[in-house]
């Protein structure tokens, strides 16, 4: 799976990952990781996800990291925001007071900042399982030490479906991040408001993990 994939899923309006609506996990789980005004939280692979508001909303700092410009574009247009837009290192910033997306490549942003949090519902189980690994190593990499991380994702039997998104494990969370991270399983529940392509699947469940950095 390379770059060309997703950028091909958002030419083709394949983005039924994308909610029109705030997270609930979101909305319900983010207090529990107890931040403070103007902290900086990063949304990984945010596309144009609503959830930045709501973050922008609790007085954050917000950065998303995006692949597909237009996306990021998008976002800024569809929320009647102004934006600039300029370049940094290896990306290409879309700033709004409150919100930046950055557009590049995930794997490069080591070499830019430093958060308080992060926030996934949707980018670690895009990716299939060595990319996983990769992806684990940047979020370690780019969280401060006592920093919170609120991760959602899901768990099905990988045999039914080819994914993304792909089925990520209990087990692989702890192989993923206990070395770095205390980890706290926060809700593990079938939800029902995912596509019908992910309901049919049997034991499928959502989990919501909160991580801590050591």
């Amino acid at each position: 799976m390379d770059a060309q994939f997703w950028i091909d899923k958002w030419k083709e309006g394949q983005i039924g990952f994308h909610k029109n609506e705030f997270n609930e996990a979101l909305v319900k789980y983010f207090p529990y990781v107890s931040p403070q005004k103007n902290e900086k939280v990063l949304v990984p692979l945010c596309g144009k996800s609503k959830d930045l508001l709501w973050l922008k909303n609790q007085e954050l700092n917000v950065h998303g990291v995006e692949l597909y410009e237009k996306a990021a574009e998008a976002f800024f247009l569809e929320n009647n925001l102004s934006f600039d837009k300029s370049e940094r290192g290896d990306f290409i910033d879309y700033s709004s007071p409150g919100i930046t997306i950055s557009c590049g490549d995930f794997f490069n942003l080591g070499k830019v900042d430093k958060y308080h949090h992060i926030y996934d519902r949707a980018a670690l189980v895009a990716l299939p399982f060595d990319m996983r690994r990769r992806y684990a190593k940047v979020i370690n990499d780019v969280l401060q030490k006592g920093g919170k991380y609120l991760l959602i994702v899901y768990e099905y039997n990988q045999d039914e479906m080819s994914g993304p998104p792909f089925s990520v494990s209990k087990s692989e969370i702890e192989e993923l991040y206990g070395d770095h991270f205390s980890i706290k399983l926060l809700e593990s529940e079938r939800p029902q408001t995912e596509g019908p392509k992910l309901l049919e699947l049997s034991n499928f469940k959502q989990n919501i993990y909160l991580l801590e950095k050591n």
